[in-house]
């Protein structure tokens, strides 16, 4: 019987995560379509690169939420009809809900690459959420220096699994930690499948680099642009006044002349 709820919870997991935040706020707020712009991915890095990062935290936000709220319901309603299994749900849900967004049968299986899904996974567990902020946050600044996004992103989410699996095997009896293992390491197994192309770019010696520092500066760039074009504006229109008021101060002395 809790095999068959654990079936169900993730047939819904997987179709909950097919609904994509990057092509949404994509065509919210650009009116395009992500997958003809950028890399073509509809993620999180796709719309820093092309629309900010305003965007970008706010689609890593709802996806994060996409994977988290989902996977914490679950958690609570079968520790509550089915006590011990809270985990396994929690992060079968979660994998369900990584595996739909990469791969989602609505976009025709052509979806992100299943990290801020995978980062809300951790975020909305009870016990890991303060480990995944602060993951996040020494991940945000790891984009200052290193230019590749996708090592931070893969790097960020192995050493939560790492987290999680010591905290699994002290905690955990052997009937669970071991189906918890196996979740956990398959999610980031599909995160390096994801990256394929990124990893062999890299090797290459292709991959693209982000210079995160300049969509920091980018605000500031555009408010100092508009104060230059305010003043200049304003340095130009007494220049030309001047010049009119000595024309007809001209006009005049000539009238007076004659």
């Amino acid at each position: 019987m809790i095999a068959l709820y654990l079936v169900i919870a993730f047939v819904v997991g997987y179709f909950i995560g097919n609904i994509n935040f990057a092509r949404i706020f994509y065509r919210m707020f650009a009116h395009k379509d992500i997958t003809e712009v950028g890399s073509k991915n509809p993620g999180a890095t796709n719309v820093l690169r092309t629309r900010g990062i305003g965007e970008a935290m706010l689609t890593i936000l709802f996806e994060a939420i996409k994977s988290g709220g989902p996977a914490l319901g679950g958690y609570y309603l079968f520790e509550h009809f089915f006590a011990g299994f809270g985990n396994i749900a929690f992060f079968l849900i979660g994998l369900a809900i990584v595996i739909g967004h990469c791969f989602p049968v609505f976009y025709k299986f052509k979806g992100g690459k299943g990290v801020a899904c995978t980062f809300g996974i951790f975020v909305f567990h009870p016990m890991f959420w303060w480990g995944a902020l602060i993951v996040f946050a020494c991940g945000f600044i790891s984009y200052i220096f290193i230019r590749y996004a996708f090592i931070v992103n893969l790097i960020a989410m192995i050493s939560l699994a790492i987290y999680g699996t010591v905290y699994f095997v002290l905690t955990e009896p052997y009937q669970h930690f071991i189906p918890l293992l196996v979740i956990i390491w398959v999610n980031i197994a599909l995160l390096f499948f994801t990256h394929r192309g990124n990893l062999k770019r890299f090797f290459n010696g292709n991959e693209n680099k982000i210079e995160f520092r300049k969509y920091l500066k980018f605000k500031k760039k555009n408010k100092n642009a508009e104060h230059v074009s305010v003043s200049e504006v304003g340095s130009t229109q007494p220049a030309v006044s001047v010049e009119s008021a000595n024309e007809e101060v001209k006009e005049s002395d000539e009238g007076k002349s004659v």
